[in-house]
Protein backbone atom coordinates (compact mmCIF):
# COMPACT_ATOMS: atom_id res chain seq x y z
CA UNK A 1 0.00 0.00 0.00
CA UNK A 2 1.35 3.00 -1.16
CA UNK A 3 1.71 6.29 1.27
CA UNK A 4 0.24 9.45 -0.06
CA UNK A 5 2.53 12.31 0.00
CA UNK A 6 1.04 14.84 0.82
CA UNK A 7 -0.22 12.93 4.00
CA UNK A 8 3.67 11.87 4.82
CA UNK A 9 4.32 15.81 4.46
CA UNK A 10 1.29 16.33 6.86
CA UNK A 11 2.36 14.20 9.43
CA UNK A 12 5.44 15.59 9.46
CA UNK A 13 5.07 19.19 9.57
CA UNK A 14 2.91 17.92 12.58
CA UNK A 15 5.39 16.41 14.29
CA UNK A 16 7.70 19.38 13.79
CA UNK A 17 4.93 21.60 15.35
CA UNK A 18 4.81 19.91 18.23
CA UNK A 19 8.45 19.79 18.85
CA UNK A 20 8.51 23.57 18.10
CA UNK A 21 5.84 23.10 20.76
CA UNK A 22 7.17 21.24 23.37
CA UNK A 23 10.73 23.27 23.17
CA UNK A 24 8.90 26.51 23.70
CA UNK A 25 6.65 25.26 26.44
CA UNK A 26 9.81 24.06 28.27
CA UNK A 27 11.47 27.15 27.95
CA UNK A 28 8.12 28.73 29.51
CA UNK A 29 8.25 26.37 32.12
CA UNK A 30 12.17 27.22 33.19
CA UNK A 31 11.52 30.98 32.54
CA UNK A 32 8.76 30.55 35.25
CA UNK A 33 11.07 28.33 37.29
CA UNK A 34 13.37 31.17 37.58
CA UNK A 35 10.93 33.96 38.35
CA UNK A 36 9.49 31.83 40.84
CA UNK A 37 12.76 31.70 43.11
CA UNK A 38 13.75 35.09 42.26
CA UNK A 39 10.43 36.38 43.70
CA UNK A 40 10.96 34.64 47.02
CA UNK A 41 14.46 35.95 47.37
CA UNK A 42 14.28 39.48 46.47
CA UNK A 43 11.07 39.93 47.49
CA UNK A 44 9.80 37.66 49.93
CA UNK A 45 12.82 36.52 51.90
CA UNK A 46 14.45 40.41 50.78
CA UNK A 47 14.56 41.27 54.74
CA UNK A 48 16.37 37.78 56.45
CA UNK A 49 18.28 36.98 53.20
CA UNK A 50 19.25 40.22 51.41
CA UNK A 51 19.08 43.07 53.92
CA UNK A 52 20.44 41.12 57.38
CA UNK A 53 22.41 38.65 56.56
CA UNK A 54 25.67 40.49 57.84
CA UNK A 55 23.67 42.90 60.19
CA UNK A 56 25.15 43.92 63.08
CA UNK A 57 28.40 43.33 61.42
CA UNK A 58 29.97 40.75 58.88
CA UNK A 59 31.72 38.83 61.96
CA UNK A 60 28.65 38.19 63.69
CA UNK A 61 26.35 36.86 61.04
CA UNK A 62 25.26 33.51 60.39
CA UNK A 63 24.00 31.56 57.28
CA UNK A 64 21.84 29.89 60.13
CA UNK A 65 19.71 33.00 59.93
CA UNK A 66 18.77 32.75 56.28
CA UNK A 67 18.31 28.83 56.50
CA UNK A 68 14.77 28.23 58.75
CA UNK A 69 13.07 30.86 56.23
CA UNK A 70 14.60 29.10 53.65
CA UNK A 71 13.92 25.98 54.78
CA UNK A 72 10.30 26.77 55.56
CA UNK A 73 9.76 28.00 51.88
CA UNK A 74 11.21 24.99 50.47
CA UNK A 75 8.73 22.85 52.38
CA UNK A 76 6.19 25.00 51.42
CA UNK A 77 6.90 24.80 47.75
CA UNK A 78 7.14 21.09 47.89
CA UNK A 79 4.04 20.55 48.89
CA UNK A 80 2.02 22.39 46.57
CA UNK A 81 4.71 21.64 43.40
CA UNK A 82 4.03 18.42 40.86
CA UNK A 83 6.35 15.95 41.65
CA UNK A 84 7.49 16.53 38.00
CA UNK A 85 8.65 20.26 38.12
CA UNK A 86 9.88 20.05 41.97
CA UNK A 87 13.37 20.37 40.96
CA UNK A 88 13.01 23.16 38.31
CA UNK A 89 11.72 25.05 40.66
CA UNK A 90 13.84 24.28 43.50
CA UNK A 91 16.81 24.69 40.87
CA UNK A 92 15.27 28.19 40.34
CA UNK A 93 15.79 29.25 44.15
CA UNK A 94 18.84 27.83 44.20
CA UNK A 95 19.98 29.99 41.51
CA UNK A 96 18.15 32.93 42.95
CA UNK A 97 19.93 32.37 46.40
CA UNK A 98 23.10 32.02 44.88
CA UNK A 99 22.62 35.35 43.11
CA UNK A 100 21.64 37.19 46.25
CA UNK A 101 24.68 35.63 48.15
CA UNK A 102 26.98 36.66 45.33
CA UNK A 103 25.33 40.70 45.08
CA UNK A 104 26.27 39.99 48.57
CA UNK A 105 29.80 38.71 48.31
CA UNK A 106 30.42 41.61 45.24
CA UNK A 107 29.20 44.43 47.39
CA UNK A 108 31.21 43.37 50.70
CA UNK A 109 34.24 43.05 48.70
CA UNK A 110 34.33 46.23 46.71
CA UNK A 111 33.42 47.55 50.12
CA UNK A 112 32.19 51.44 48.66
CA UNK A 113 35.17 52.19 46.84
CA UNK A 114 37.96 51.06 49.72
CA UNK A 115 37.88 47.37 48.74
CA UNK A 116 39.06 45.06 45.88
CA UNK A 117 38.76 47.05 42.27
CA UNK A 118 35.09 46.47 40.66
CA UNK A 119 36.72 45.14 37.83
CA UNK A 120 38.25 42.79 39.76
CA UNK A 121 35.39 41.15 41.92
CA UNK A 122 32.92 41.46 38.37
CA UNK A 123 35.18 38.92 37.43
CA UNK A 124 35.18 36.26 39.78
CA UNK A 125 31.66 36.85 40.22
CA UNK A 126 31.50 36.00 36.07
CA UNK A 127 32.81 33.09 36.85
CA UNK A 128 30.83 31.55 39.43
CA UNK A 129 27.70 33.18 37.66
CA UNK A 130 28.32 30.91 34.46
CA UNK A 131 28.15 27.02 36.79
CA UNK A 132 25.03 28.92 38.50
CA UNK A 133 23.70 28.93 35.13
CA UNK A 134 24.81 26.14 34.33
CA UNK A 135 23.11 24.43 36.41
CA UNK A 136 19.88 25.65 35.33
CA UNK A 137 19.81 23.58 32.39
CA UNK A 138 18.51 20.03 31.69
CA UNK A 139 20.82 16.65 32.22
CA UNK A 140 19.90 15.96 28.47
CA UNK A 141 21.33 19.44 27.57
CA UNK A 142 24.12 19.22 29.33
CA UNK A 143 24.90 15.82 27.60
CA UNK A 144 24.69 17.69 24.57
CA UNK A 145 26.77 20.28 25.18
CA UNK A 146 29.63 18.10 26.39
CA UNK A 147 29.61 16.23 23.14
CA UNK A 148 30.10 19.11 20.76
CA UNK A 149 32.44 20.69 23.08
CA UNK A 150 34.77 17.81 23.12
CA UNK A 151 34.98 18.51 19.79
CA UNK A 152 35.24 22.21 19.97
CA UNK A 153 37.69 21.72 22.42
CA UNK A 154 40.43 20.28 20.39
CA UNK A 155 40.32 23.27 17.50
CA UNK A 156 39.99 25.68 20.55
CA UNK A 157 36.39 26.50 21.04
CA UNK A 158 33.83 25.54 22.99
CA UNK A 159 30.06 24.49 23.35
CA UNK A 160 27.02 26.64 22.87
CA UNK A 161 27.13 27.04 26.64
CA UNK A 162 30.27 28.52 27.12
CA UNK A 163 31.72 26.02 29.25
CA UNK A 164 34.81 23.32 29.17
CA UNK A 165 34.71 20.17 28.95
CA UNK A 166 35.40 19.71 32.47
CA UNK A 167 33.38 22.40 33.73
CA UNK A 168 30.21 20.21 32.20
CA UNK A 169 31.72 16.82 33.61
CA UNK A 170 31.69 18.19 37.22
CA UNK A 171 28.29 19.50 36.66
CA UNK A 172 26.80 16.12 35.40
CA UNK A 173 28.92 13.75 38.35
CA UNK A 174 27.44 16.01 41.01
CA UNK A 175 24.02 15.72 39.84
CA UNK A 176 24.31 12.11 40.85
CA UNK A 177 21.57 11.35 37.94
CA UNK A 178 21.79 7.86 36.38
CA UNK A 179 22.04 9.82 32.42
CA UNK A 180 24.84 12.34 33.59
CA UNK A 181 26.95 9.55 35.29
CA UNK A 182 27.01 7.42 32.57
CA UNK A 183 28.39 9.72 30.47
CA UNK A 184 30.96 10.75 33.54
CA UNK A 185 31.75 7.31 33.79
CA UNK A 186 32.40 7.03 29.89
CA UNK A 187 34.48 10.04 29.85
CA UNK A 188 36.93 8.87 32.62
CA UNK A 189 37.23 5.35 31.46
CA UNK A 190 38.34 6.93 27.62
CA UNK A 191 39.75 10.28 28.42
CA UNK A 192 40.48 10.89 24.78
CA UNK A 193 36.49 11.31 23.83
CA UNK A 194 35.16 14.10 26.35
CA UNK A 195 32.14 12.66 26.57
Amino acid sequence: MKKNPAEETAKGSEKDSFDVSRKDINAAIDRLCEFIGTKIIFCDLREPFIENLYKPSVSQARLESVMEPLDMVLNQLCDVIMEPLRDRVVTGLLQASLDGLLKILKEFFISGGDGLPRGVVENQVARVRQVIRLHGYETREIIEDLRSASELEMQGGRGKLGADTKTLLRILCHRGESRGLSVCQEAIQNPKSGA
